[in-house]
């Protein structure tokens, strides 16, 4: 994703920008995005309120650069999973099971960066659209795989299955909706979901 659409200025490589993020981050960990300022960040870095506007072009700017960074990190993850050499259903499974896991992990046990994301969600930041899109087209790569290895169905088209169990798998992935119930609970429920979502790729 451009920086230019996250609203970065300036050169996208200097140890400021980098030091901004990474101050930025321990903040809204700390103490959520809402409560943290751009001008305690600049004071916490020894710089000026003008300066960090050099880099970022408002406190929204520095939550989607952290924001992309975050769920970036989930995706990597993910990927090695779909292209693992595992097999299809296997590969399936471990990618819901995982990306349950690091929601659980990043949304409830990571101090307050729930915040940053559910900001990120009622805002419609681009960091959110972009991180659905990766997911499905995930979903789609295990999908074509397991339907190349007649493992799933073939009828139904390709980006309808994805998208249903992008949309199955939301209670699971959405930060307000995962605050909902105890994190077993979520798990007994998500082994459910995954039995029913391979149950139905059944060709």
């Amino acid at each position: 994703m451009p920086a230019s659409t996250l609203g970065q200025r300036g050169p996208t490589e200097h140890h400021r920008r980098e030091q901004i993020i990474e101050q930025a981050n321990t903040h809204f960990r700390l103490y959520g995005y809402r409560k943290t300022s751009v001008a305690s960040l600049a004071k916490s870095i020894g710089v000026s309120s003008a300066y960090l506007y050099r880099f970022f072009d408002s406190k929204q700017a520095i939550g989607q650069a952290i924001c992309h960074s975050v769920l970036n990190g989930m995706h990597v993850q993910l990927q090695e999973i779909v292209e693992s050499d595992l097999p299809p259903i296997e590969r399936l499974r471990q990618f819901i099971e995982t990306a349950c896991t690091l929601s659980l992990e990043l949304f409830l046990q990571e101090g307050r960066m729930q915040e940053v994301v559910i900001e990120a969600l009622q805002n419609d930041w681009a960091t959110v659209d972009q991180h659905r899109q990766d997911l499905q087209a995930q979903i789609v790569a295990l999908l074509r795989v397991g339907r190349e290895s007649g493992d799933f169905e073939r009828r139904t088209p390709l980006d309808d299955v994805a998208q249903g169990i992008l949309l199955a798998l939301t209670p699971c992935l959405h930060p307000v909706l995962l605050e909902m119930h105890p994190p077993e609970k979520t798990r007994q429920g998500l082994h459910v979901i995954t039995q029913l979502i391979l149950r139905s790729l059944m060709p």
